[in-house]
């Protein structure tokens, strides 16, 4: 698969009203092959948008290069660039009716109208909204706006389709049907899409591969379960879905794996990891769905404490136990038969297996 677009070593920086400095990128380096749905996921100020304006060249980079399939960017401004922009706000014409918004930029190009309109009619299509061409923005719901922005950026055919939180007006459950045509029409015209989001759940359910930022640097780029599972430091692990995460020390090592100590006394343990020493000192991550209300089997470790609260979300139970030593524990358990008779207060054992644990080193930051 070739490259569409190579990110090298990009710094851009921004001057406050008082008069300081804030670096929105600090040597940021990226790669997007074609046909491939990467998120750029991160919280505000992280870095996420102006590494997207900076692609479509509405924010020139201070230094640093970009290229888009192997060409330079440099000086190249946004209307001569092949990427195109689906932002937040839909920005549609109001005065125009669907088929005139879509077919605007082919307008403006000088595409001849047998032509205009044949393309026009075939990306309608493609986004679900044909034999609405007629109708004008305000006579359409808020995801067949969408649809709209959608057609708009795709009827120019461009090599890469950048979008910025394009979805987050919409309610949650219009938002998730978008989120699988969405996936499912970057599959069908094998268009790279960078996309950008601060929803966790969002970058974890569409991406290829989703790169983490925070501080203008990239912090992590992975595939989504790689950067769930196997988080590369303590940020990460902590803004990607809900976790446990515990400061610890090596106390002893065995065939099977680390037995770990936290100051208060509390003991976990982490199955077989290359490196670890006596001694060394880390964090802990367990997702709150690796735990167990009943012991699954041989090998699993466990923790004792009292149910502090717990909740019934329609499938799973959240609970919050109060371990024995005083460290607080997220689980997500769905053993219904034993949740439902759980009260506040109640002595209850947590089980989970140590290989499904992860360490990561004092210095992850």
């Amino acid at each position: 698969m070739a490259d569409v677009v190579e990110v090298c070593d990009a710094v851009k920086c921004f001057r406050t009203p008082e008069g300081g400095l804030v670096q929105a990128l600090d040597g940021v380096n990226l790669i997007v092959a074609e046909g491939e749905f990467v998120t750029l996921l991160g919280p505000s100020g992280c870095g996420k948008t102006t590494l997207l304006r900076a692609i479509s060249g509405f924010e020139p980079l201070d230094s640093g290069e970009l290229r888009i399939q192997g060409r330079s960017m440099q000086g190249v401004p946004p209307h001569l660039r092949p990427v195109h922009t689906v932002f937040q706000s839909y920005a549609l014409f109001p005065h125009m009716n669907l088929e005139a918004n879509v077919g605007y930029a082919l307008d403006v190009r000088g595409v001849a109208k047998a032509q205009r309109n044949r393309r026009v009619g075939e990306v309608l299509e493609l986004v679900g909204l044909a034999g609405m061409q007629r109708r004008k923005p305000a006579q359409l719901s808020g995801g067949q706006q969408q649809r709209v922005a959608l057609a708009r950026a795709l009827v120019d055919r461009p090599a890469l389709l950048l979008l910025d939180e394009p979805l987050s007006a919409l309610d949650r459950k219009l938002r998730q049907t978008m989120q699988r045509e969405l996936k499912h029409l970057q599959h069908e015209l094998g268009i790279a899409f960078v996309f950008v989001t601060h929803d966790q759940e969002e970058a974890l359910t569409m991406s290829d591969r989703i790169v983490v930022l925070n501080g203008g640097r990239i912090q992590q780029s992975g595939a989504p379960a790689q950067i769930y599972d196997r988080p590369a430091n303590a940020f990460v692990a902590g803004f990607i879905g809900d976790s446990n995460l515990y400061p610890l020390q090596v106390q002893n090592i065995t065939a099977q794996g680390a037995e770990l100590v936290h100051q208060s006394g509390e003991r976990f343990w982490l199955g077989k990891q290359s490196g670890l020493t006596i001694g060394r000192q880390g964090q802990l991550l367990l997702r709150p769905e690796q735990f167990y209300l009943t012991c699954p089997g041989e090998g699993y470790a466990q923790l004792r404490g009292q149910v502090e609260q717990w909740m019934f979300l329609g499938k799973d139970f959240e609970l919050l136990v109060r371990s024995e030593h005083g460290l607080a524990v997220k689980a997500t358990v769905s053993d219904t038969a034993r949740q439902i008779a759980l009260q506040v207060g109640q002595a209850i054992r947590l089980w989970y297996a140590p290989q499904s644990a992860h360490w990561l080193e004092a210095s992850s930051a």
